[in-house]
Parts: structure tokens; sequence; C-alpha cells
């Protein structure tokens, strides 16, 4: 059976019981992860993962939150463990995820023969997000754990969070490697598809992710940045190309996912 893993902080205790109770109740079996808090590293040790960052933490203009150090920390211990268990294929999940009957037939229907270990399957988790900007395939599609997932096209820029995957162990190896020497958010899928560490990215939706964020610290986190970047006068140029990128690029995907579900809605009914 595939593995379970929930990566969760060891102080939060009633997620930690709500996911819990779901999982027993499904009967299915999970570990938790113990995740690092981002909060509790000294400043010398978040500088040190500041000062070798790359990815999509250069452009936009303010380093790595403590959360976020502490989240792809975690993440990283996940695929340790991967590593160390001599596991395949492991399910990692946050301990916010929300579940229902899908998943677990998404775990007990489990098969690994098809799979190309160089691809990652995001289970959902994008709620509350822009979706309307993955461009999701209609003719190659694969039907993984009895749950249908898409191919995504050009889309892994905007496929956000880390609630929710399915992740090989040599993908899951790759990723700790590249971590020796550069430091990625842990859902910086953008940088890993650019440099081919990922072939492709598939997507479904039938794992949810809580939209009210207000209690979430590395959003609170993430927000305190990025108003501390646009305080910065210094900044105001590259802040008003971010914007006009901002504004046109969602609207020149909007039009191109059009025609590219017409081009294939055409070639299907061929």
């Amino acid at each position: 059976m595939l593995h379970i893993y929930i990566v969760s902080l060891k102080q939060d205790i009633e997620k930690r019981e709500v996911i819990s109770k779901t999982l027993e109740d499904f009967g299915l079996e999970f570990s938790f992860i113990d995740a690092v808090y981002g909060k509790a590293l000294s400043e010398s040790d978040l500088n040190l993962y500041r000062n070798k960052s790359t990815g999509k933490i250069i452009s936009r203009g303010f380093s790595a939150t403590p959360g976020e150090i502490g989240c792809t920390l975690s993440h990283l211990k996940a695929y340790q463990e991967i590593i160390d268990r001599k596991l395949k294929w492991a399910c990692i999940l946050e301990d916010d995820a929300i579940l229902d009957e899908r998943f677990k037939t998404f775990i007990d229907s489990f098969q690994s023969a098809a799979l190309n270990p160089k691809d990652l399957y995001i289970l959902g988790g994008q709620n509350g997000l822009d979706e309307r900007q993955i461009i999701e395939s209609i003719k190659n599609t694969k039907l993984v754990g009895s749950q249908n997932f898409s191919k995504t096209i050009r889309s892994e820029q905007f496929i956000y969070r880390t609630c929710c995957y399915l992740i090989s162990s040599s993908l899951a190896k790759e990723i700790l490697r590249i971590s020796k020497n550069e430091f990625i958010l842990a859902d910086d899928w953008n940088y890993l598809v650019k440099n081919k560490n990922i072939n492709n990215i598939y997507i479904s939706k039938f794992v949810d992710h809580p939209k009210d964020l207000s209690l979430s610290i590395l959003q609170k986190e993430r927000e305190k940045a990025v108003l501390s970047r646009t305080s910065n006068p210094s900044s105001q140029k590259k802040r008003i190309l971010t914007t006009t990128r901002n504004f046109l690029q969602p609207r020149l995907r909007l039009l191109a996912l059009k025609s590219y579900r017409f081009i294939e809605k055409k070639h299907k009914s061929e």
C-alpha cells in the first residue's frame, strides 16, 4: 500500500488529531514528519539558506521567510524518510489537507507500474488560488488510484503549495541532491521543471486546502515581507514592471488556454 506522510509541527496537536481521525476512520496507515519550526532557527541558520537561494525567491523581491524555510526543510525531511525506508512512491500531505472518501479510494487502489518516476502528481489543494491559469490537457490524462489526473501544460509557475502530492523515491533523491548546494522553496515546481528535474506535472482535484488563510503563519510572514518590500522607494520601478506583468500575463494565458482547448477538442473529435 502507498505510504502516507503527514508534515506537521509537533505542537499543532489539534490539526494532528483531526487528520489522524480521518485517516484512521479510512483504515489507512500513516506517519508524521515533525516539521521544522522556522522561527526557532537562528538568524545565522536562516541566512545560510537565504544566501544559497535560487528560483522564484530571487525574482519576487524578498528573501525566504522563516516559515518558508521551515516548510522546505520539513519536506526535505520527508524525502529523506522515503529514501531511508526504500519506498518507491509516497504520498505527502500537510496537516490541513481536507480529505474525503476519494482519498481512501486513491490509496487503496494505487498502482505505480505505469507511472514515470520523474513526473510529479498533485492531488489538488489549489483552492482559493487562480486555478484558471492552470492549463490541463484534455487528451493527456492518467487514471492513478482510480482518480483522474491531467497533464498540465506550461503551468508549473501557477501551481502552488505542498499540501498534497505523490512523489517517487528517485525524484525525492534528486531534490535532496539539489538542496545540498541550492535552496529552493518547497513548492517551486517551476524551477524543477525548468531545470528538467521534473518531466511533467499531473494534477487532480480530490484533496482540498482551506480557503481561509487568516491563521496561517506562513501567509502572514509573506504578507509582511511584501509590505516591507513595497515600502522601499528604491524598488518602485521594479514594482511597476511587476504589476504590469502580473496584469497582462494572466489575460494572455487565458487566451492561450481557450485556443489550446479548442485545438484539443477539435483533434479529439476527428
